[in-house]
């Protein structure tokens, strides 16, 4: 069974609709029974670094999410899912007197916004992504090099470990990581379920991964 967290960010009905093309094994949830017992947790949607790290923290998911990924199960970040697996970002509320956030730490790296000076900022859009080691890729499993992606996010990953990354996208000259798979952990950037066919397989072979 898939777990969907819910931790309180947006753009959640248009990932679950991808995810039930695929099993209908799957909740949508923040219950600890049933986080317990996930063979795999997605953490899904739009939001602030943040805000994502408050809530996960201050709910106590944050220990069932840690838990699960000890117990070497299956974690899939999307979007701000996919940023808050790293270390820390500067993304930070008005009022924290911090000058950065930690994240969940599963992988090496930090969460930068984009410089934006030849560049409009937030970057919006379709992209390319390019694959590093596809022969190593679970994600990207059968699927061509250099196709779209559909992208929406200020910030980036910065300083990632290099044995982690599996994709990439180049925004006018600044290469970013754009997916990430360490061990069981996993992440994009860009938005699968908005990213047609290419990202229904991404999410396809996720799940069947399992």
């Amino acid at each position: 069974m898939i777990a969907v967290l819910d931790y309180g960010m947006g753009n959640i009905h248009s990932c679950l609709k991808a995810i039930s093309l695929f099993t209908k094994d799957f909740s949508y949830t923040k219950d600890p029974s049933v986080l317990k017992q996930a063979d795999a947790i997605i953490l899904p949607g739009d939001g602030h670094f943040d805000k994502a790290m408050r809530n996960l923290n201050e709910s106590g998911l944050r220990t069932y999410v840690d838990d699960h990924v000890k117990a070497e199960k299956p974690l899939f970040g999307i979007c701000i899912g996919f940023q808050i697996l790293f270390e820390d970002s500067d993304e930070v509320v008005s009022g924290n007197k911090n000058t950065t956030v930690p994240g969940l730490g599963y992988v090496k790296g930090k969460i930068r916004k984009f410089k934006g000076k030849n560049y409009k900022v937030p970057h919006i859009g379709w992209n390319k992504l390019y694959q590093r080691n596809p022969s190593k890729s679970n994600l990207l499993k059968n699927l061509e090099d250099e196709s779209f992606a559909y992208f929406i996010h200020s910030y980036r990953p910065v300083g990632v470990e290099n044995s982690a990354i599996t994709g990439f996208c180049d925004y006018y000259g600044e290469k970013f990581p754009a997916v990430v798979e360490k061990g069981n952990v996993f992440g994009t950037q860009f938005h699968p379920e908005k990213s047609y066919s290419f990202g229904l397989k991404i999410l396809e072979n996720f799940i069947q991964s399992l």
